[in-house]
């Protein structure tokens, strides 16, 4: 399976041609049109405040940041930072990493996986592995309440919803007679 999925992926990145890859390449277009009506105003050089959007946000080209937060968390220019880019002449897919290129795209899937050649039941596996016992890690039950770990099925949720429960005669857990329950049981003990 590893195989295919490498030989498949390989294929891919070599037909590739720009220079980002096909998720990188989409999520700088939606945000360029997103961004198309903020306003630049630079600061200095390398950096700028961009208004237009729900709060302000500062801009540096160079160390490539953002007051907003994706642009740093993501790698991939934000459209604060794809705007400030287009007023000063800079293309937005150079804003991104590396990681998002389609060279180092391809440099992942390069090696090949060869499958192994040897059947299972000739595998020469030591003996201090095969009896070695693997335990699950020690973990602690956390705080409050269990979660349930059945979940309730179309059917049931219908059938409370329409009120069958309701229709269900009730007892008293005191003396087990329908009619009454426990607090208004006039029963003697």
């Amino acid at each position: 399976m590893m195989t295919r999925w490498f030989f498949k992926r390989r294929t891919l990145s070599s037909k590739h041609k720009q220079p980002l890859t096909v998720a990188a390449e989409k999520k700088i277009d939606r945000r360029i049109e997103k961004g198309k009506k903020f306003q630049v105003f630079p600061v200095s050089d390398d950096r700028f405040l961009v208004r237009g959007d729900t709060f302000e946000c500062m801009v540096d080209l160079v160390r490539r940041t953002c007051s907003c937060g994706k642009f740093d968390l993501m790698k991939i220019p934000c459209r604060h930072a794809i705007k400030a880019a287009f007023s000063v002449g800079i293309q937005a897919h150079t804003l991104t990493d590396d990681m998002y290129t389609t060279a180092s795209w391809r440099s992942i899937y390069e090696e090949s996986i060869n499958p192994i050649s040897v059947p299972e039941d000739a595998w020469i596996v030591p003996s201090h592995v095969q009896q070695a016992k693997v335990l699950p890690p020690e973990t602690r039950r956390a705080a409050g309440r269990r979660k349930k770990r059945r979940y309730e099925t179309v059917e049931d949720k219908i059938r409370s919803s329409q009120g069958t429960q309701s229709s269900k005669r009730r007892k008293c857990s005191r003396c087990g007679i329908e009619g009454h329950n426990r607090s208004t049981c006039d029963r003697a003990i």
